[in-house]
């Protein structure tokens, strides 16, 4: 009687913890290469990150590590001289396809796969032009409508639709005529949309400097200076979480002066 309640006592005292399976060499291998890749990235040494989130990903593919990869080449063309840019973007685009093929329906990775695919088509366009250019244009917003069937919260898929719709506001006539004849079936851009997205965006995501800048040139473009400059202000506030921020706080200061 006696055994049988010092058993039970010591399944009840016991933490869960103690009878949890114990933990691979090369699974706490793999976690430290993703620890030390995160550690690098958020230094923005992305070379190493992509060394770190490579070798785990070779120890262990995961669609979270695919992302993390993705995130690492886009964030680290940023840095590299223009020559060598595309071939970044077009790694982590390569990276982000593999990934769909693992996970395309779901609100949490299915979403955030299809918000990135848009966000580094919107770099490699940068790259191209005529017809291509107008292609993957198109190519983005259907992108991002992806990533919000899936999930309408996703931040950066409502930014990439706010720009889109600002971009295409932003063209001459001649440009919009184009665009319409030769593909056809073409939404009509608008500051309105585009500020509705962008204004979405940065309500999920406050902390994105990038967001806060689009969503000012919209105002600036509707109108509404004061609330522009309030969020070129707050732009200017945040740390930098990318490399990139460095630029977006140039132009934030830039922006803000002209007003």
């Amino acid at each position: 009687m006696h055994c049988h309640l010092l058993f039970v006592l010591f399944i009840i005292t016991t933490p869960l913890a103690a009878f949890s399976m114990p933990v691979s060499n090369d699974e706490a291998r793999t976690k430290a290469m993703i620890a030390s890749g995160d550690s690098a990235y958020r230094a923005f040494n992305y070379d190493l990150a992509i060394k770190y989130y490579q070798e785990a990903y070779l120890a262990s593919p995961s669609v979270e590590v695919m992302l993390k990869l993705s995130d690492a080449y886009f964030f680290g063309g940023y840095q590299k001289p223009k020559s060598q840019q595309e071939a970044m973007y077009l790694k982590a685009k390569a990276i982000l396809l593999e990934a769909l093929k693992l996970d395309s329906t779901s609100a949490d990775i299915g979403s955030s796969i299809y918000a990135r695919l848009g966000q580094v088509t919107g770099q490699i366009a940068l790259f191209r032009g005529g017809q291509e250019k107008i292609k993957l244009g198109l190519e983005i917003k259907q992108f991002a409508d992806k990533s919000l069937a899936l999930n309408p919260n996703n931040a950066m898929a409502n930014a990439i639709l706010g720009i889109w719709h600002y971009e295409l506001a932003n063209l001459d006539f001649v440009a919009r005529t184009f665009v319409k004849i030769f593909f056809g079936g073409v939404p009509d851009g608008s500051f309105e949309y585009a500020e509705k997205y962008l204004a979405k965006a940065v309500s999920l995501q406050p902390s994105v400097i990038y967001y806060r800048n689009a969503y000012a040139k919209v105002l600036i473009k509707l109108g509404r200076d004061e609330e522009a400059r309030q969020q070129l202000k707050a732009a200017l506030s945040l740390p930098m979480t990318v490399a990139g921020d460095k630029k977006n706080k140039s132009e934030a200061r830039e922006l803000l002066a002209q007003l």
